[in-house]
């Protein structure tokens, strides 16, 4: 049991959890379990019937002994014999049809906290989870909802049967002996006192692991992903090395620690056991050679106390895993109940987006204390295409980001077709809308079902002729098995460029009101990008356009450009104007393209 201790402790999180009051956390556990509360009923309904079978056995050895050996009753015997081995038989039978159960309602309830967990991931806003590292929500959804499942259901089921086995226990050890009784459960005290004191030490030892673990976890990952630095530079191969064996070793030091302190909870709890048993030995046979007890009746006692002090050692174990399971249950429950930042407003509608005209009208934005934007405010025409450059860091990713309501402005608002952003359902606003990012995600999919993600009802004639439209045929001949071609998770068996160019199709495919290309060129070859820029000038034609670029030979299929500085407009025309008054467009160009813009040019 001590290893199931050490596992249940290291699986918490070495975070400081949002504490939850006990209470919360019960009736929350109670309307998830609602569902399946006949299932429930039934499994207390077995359980009860399966521990009075378990009262009745030791009886029966008394019977069996008093009324049938010491009697020499061969019928008595006989009788008694085959009724405690049909009880025994029954109690079997009803165990293994509880544990079923049990194990239904667990999957059951593990299903939905995690579909319910998963699909609140999924409606919370992007600054939440970008805030979060990845591998704490992967914990939330597969850690934690684990560790809540086992207690919730096993753990206290198991405990209402231990419980009420200790109680039944009692009963019949108080109505043979009073004395004996109170002889034998005298050592309980001390059973929690030790059992307090090793958990306490245990976790102790726990939580240092957890740090050594998380760092473990942490140089594995480093060197994985830093594997073609590290094998080009030897030095920094070895640093990676000797980092690695040092936080190893580390680690396999306080591992042991939390083993040996782990291995010392149940032999320590059995010792206090065996001393009950030495008194119940010592003590019950002076009654049986007094006469004042049977030998039968000692060995139904004895039978009682196993039963008694097989769940009080079952419960003083499983307070130790609680802890846990309670700190996992805060953090699901906190994270259910957090609403998100951005969501539907009461007075949001199902709007269409005819026009798609952009409105952004002294906006303000910040991460935090970082100031993005203040009182920002421009326009972007129906069906016009808008590039918006500058520096890194100017703003261009969070203006998309707002435009498509990832987030809300802190002031201001942001329009389409004279409608509030929050006036639409998110559904409605993403449904008219789409993104190609700078990196690409696609899915482990085929590559058909990965160019209709944002379009599923999509036939494969419409696949196919936005493919051709954007003159990518070749690059679905090239794979392997074209369209059903398998994409691997993160999309590692594609270059970046493909991986771009199928991110291309399927906003198009969407067919959408407004499209916002961010850096979404960015990883082409030129000659790619060259052939991809003339498919896309008829494809945007009746469509908004918002291009966030670095690489400013992207932006010339731009009508009208915004030049972005440290959250401000500082320069807004096309490109031959913004060239010939030699501001910060032109000295990006010049950077860029490596000509020299003339004086005499380079005027207002």
């Amino acid at each position: 049991m001590g290893w199931h201790i050490m596992h249940r402790v290291e699986r918490a999180t070495d975070e400081k959890p949002v504490e939850v009051p006990t209470s919360t956390l019960l009736k929350w556990f109670l309307k998830i379990l609602a569902p399946m509360k006949f299932t429930i009923l039934a499994i207390i309904l077995i359980a009860m019937v399966s521990i009075g079978l378990n009262m009745v056995t030791p009886y029966l050895s008394k019977l069996i002994i008093d009324n049938g050996i010491m009697a020499m009753d061969a019928n008595a015997l006989a009788f008694y014999v085959i009724l405690t081995i049909l009880a025994i038989a029954a109690s079997a039978l009803l165990t293994a049809l509880r544990r079923y159960l049990t194990a239904y309602v667990n999957q059951r309830l593990l299903f939905d906290l995690r579909r319910k967990t998963f699909q609140h991931l999924m409606e919370t806003d992007v600054h939440y989870v970008t805030q979060r590292p990845s591998g704490r929500m992967i914990s939330l959804v597969t850690n934690d909802i684990a560790a809540i499942g086992e207690i919730v259901t096993m753990g206290a089921i198991e405990f209402l049967v231990g419980a009420s086995s200790i109680v039944g226990a009692i009963y019949m050890m108080l109505n043979m002996h009073l004395t004996l009784t109170l002889a034998v459960i005298s050592t309980i005290p001390m059973m929690f006192l030790l059992t307090r004191f090793l958990a306490k030490k245990a976790r102790e030892v726990f939580r240092e692991t957890r740090v050594k673990v998380s760092q473990l976890t942490s140089s594995v990952e480093q060197s994985v992903s830093g594997a073609r630095v590290a094998q080009a530079f030897t030095e920094r191969r070895n640093i990676d090395v000797q980092s690695f064996e040092r936080i190893s070793r580390e680690t396999m030091s306080t591992r042991v620690k939390a083993i040996l302190v782990s291995s010392l909870i149940r032999p320590s709890l059995d010792s206090v056991r065996a001393l009950s048993f030495a008194i119940l030995i010592g003590y019950g046979g002076l009654l049986v050679a007094s006469r004042e007890f049977t030998i039968g009746g000692l060995l139904a006692f004895y039978g009682y106390t196993e039963s008694f002090f097989r769940p009080i050692i079952m419960i003083t174990m499983f307070y130790t895993t609680l802890q846990s399971a309670l700190a996992a249950a805060e953090r699901v429950y906190v994270f259910l109940n957090t609403e998100p930042a951005v969501k539907d407003t009461p007075y949001a509608k199902d709007l269409e987006i005819n026009d798609g005209e952009i409105v952004v009208e002294n906006v303000s934005f910040s991460y935090d204390s970082n100031m993005v934007f203040e009182n920002i405010s421009f326009k972007v025409k129906a069906g016009e295409i808008l590039a918006i450059v500058g520096p890194t860091g100017a703003g261009k990713t969070t203006l998309a980001n707002l435009m498509l309501r990832l987030y809300d402005p802190q002031k201001g608002r942001i329009m389409i077709d004279g409608h509030d952003l929050r006036e639409f359902t998110l559904s409605s606003l993403h449904r008219a809308t789409a993104l190609v990012p700078q990196e690409p995600i696609l899915f482990n999919d085929t590559v058909f079902e990965n160019i209709r993600a944002g379009f599923p009802e999509a036939s494969r004639e419409q696949v196919e002729n936005i493919v051709k439209s954007l003159g990518l045929e070749k690059l679905i001949e090239s794979l392997p098995q074209g369209y059903d071609t398998i994409v691997a998770p993160g999309g590692e068996n594609l270059s970046v460029g493909q991986r771009q160019l199928i991110s291309f199709a399927r906003a198009m495919l969407k067919n959408p009101r407004i499209l916002i290309l961010d850096e979404a060129t960015s990883s082409l070859d030129s000659r790619t990008e060259y052939m991809l820029q003339e498919a896309m000038v008829k494809l945007l034609k009746g469509r908004t356009c918002i291009i966030i670029a670095h690489r400013l030979a992207t932006v010339k299929l731009a009508n009208r450009i915004i030049v972005l500085d440290n959250g401000r407009i500082v320069e807004e025309g096309s490109h031959e104007q913004l060239l010939r008054r030699g501001g910060l467009y032109a000295k990006l160009y010049e950077t860029q393209f490596g000509v020299s813009i003339q004086p005499s040019v380079a005027v207002s």
